[in-house]
């Protein structure tokens, strides 16, 4: 088990097999390469990107596709080689968040989303090859929307 001192969770145990390693480090933050994934709650789609090594660090993050359900990766051979990866049922995707005081005008990163090659838990955040993306798409593109817990 590895202890955090998270500053939103409070001092959690993760199990060891639940650390990814960012090589890399995420953009922004090179020199913090352990991190794990976190639920807050079970029936929220959001997640959290907790920083291992700085508690106070932790992203919202999401499936891409449950707000952009035509959402297209494309991987760069130079990142498949970098995560060790041949097939895309060896990852998972997903986007960080970006939340304002208005929910409404949250945005996702469709650009630079963060992938994890699920057998060797090493992850990285890449730059999407598919055009068109932002780092700040509308999380909810219709204002009329349902908003997910």
């Amino acid at each position: 088990m590895v202890k955090i001192d998270s500053t939103r969770f409070g001092t959690i145990d993760v199990p060891d097999d639940t650390i990814l390693t960012f090589p890399s480090g995420m953009i922004g933050f090179g020199d913090l390469h352990r991190y794990t994934i976190l639920k807050q709650r079970e029936d929220s789609v959001f997640l959290w990107l907790q920083s291992v090594d700085d508690g106070a660090l932790a992203f919202p993050i999401v499936l891409p596709w449950v707000f952009y359900w035509d959402y297209e990766v494309q991987l760069s051979d130079e990142d498949m080689r970098l995560l060790d990866v041949e097939r895309a049922d060896q990852i998972s995707i997903y986007c960080v968040v970006r939340v304002s005081a208005n929910v409404r005008e949250a945005t996702i990163n469709l650009f630079s989303p963060v992938v994890v090659n699920n057998a060797e838990r090493t992850s990285r955040q890449i730059l999407n090859a598919v055009e068109g993306y932002s780092t700040r798409d509308p999380l909810f593109r219709t204002e009329d929307g349902p908003t997910p817990v």
